[in-house]
């Protein structure tokens, strides 16, 4: 169906909910492309179940970016690409038991585009999602890595003594802190901020996704040179945050080690 692919499942009973039920979707050689359970965390990714005759649509879109709490962005996807045609294959697993059953995603016929040009536009929104995902968990490490030299240096009493310790903190706070800026736009806090403030590298590569999303075409020239371009700037400030946290995070935690600091201390 256009709409995604409809998969209809009978459950006598629904299970107990410490019986996971999973509906997964898999490339032909078995690979995950995105799994559906009654036990998931995410909204979206929740089965809901009942007694009888169940009917569940899969989108066809390969699992999105990862984010972070809180994160606005301006006209922007994080949406992973919609399978292409092909063989592919579903299972659905009660507890212990497991049934599979291959089926095949046909092309639209309303689609002009080619296999080939569909495989280069599912190419380029994956690995546009990928680099999307990679920013977001720097940003994560980035937050908690500040979040760590918050509190140790709540945690030093005598701050002359440890002068040295509390300033080389300081600086990595203030490195990666610069890093996180230029990577995501921090100043947003509602759906209103990006109109007043600058997006950043992620929104730029998220607003490239969200246009080559639209319809089913291979990426254009200019789309290509432009995600290389933002990549390029992307790379070299995540090749710096590495770096922080490979180098100068260690020698940090050693220094605090060292010290003999107390992080938690009870009253």
């Amino acid at each position: 169906h256009p709409g995604g692919v409809m998969v209809y499942f009978s459950l006598k009973e629904v299970p107990d909910s410490n019986i996971a039920v999973v509906l997964s979707f898999h490339e032909p050689g078995g690979a995950l492309i995105r799994e559906f359970s009654n036990q998931a965390k995410e909204e979206n990714e929740r089965l809901k179940l009942k007694q009888g005759g169940n009917r569940f649509v899969w989108d066809m879109r390969y699992p999105p970016a990862k984010k972070f709490e809180g994160m606005v962005l301006w006209w922007s996807s994080l949406d992973g690409p919609e399978a292409v045609p092909g063989e592919y294959i579903v299972r659905l697993k009660v507890g212990e038991m497991e049934l599979e059953q291959p089926f095949t995603i046909l092309k639209d016929p309303r689609v002009s585009s080619s296999q080939e040009n569909l495989q280069a536009q599912f190419d380029f929104i994956a690995e546009v999602r990928d680099k999307l995902t990679e920013i977001h968990k720097a940003i994560k490490n980035i937050r908690k890595v500040k979040g760590q030299i918050t509190q140790l240096k709540k945690s030093v009493k005598d701050k002359e003594q440890h002068k040295e310790l509390i300033d080389f903190a300081d600086d990595i706070s203030k490195r990666v802190t610069e890093i996180e800026n230029n990577l995501y736009q921090t100043k947003n806090r509602s759906g209103q901020d990006p109109l007043n403030f600058p997006i950043k590298l992620n929104n730029k590569l998220g607003h490239l996704n969200s246009l080559t999303s639209m319809g089913n075409f291979k990426p254009t020239d200019q789309a290509i040179a432009f995600k290389n371009e933002v990549t390029k700037e992307i790379d070299a400030e995540l090749s710096k945050v590495y770096s922080i946290f490979e180098k100068d995070v260690k020698e940090l935690n050693q220094k605090v080690k060292d010290s003999g600091i107390d992080l938690i201390q009870l009253e």
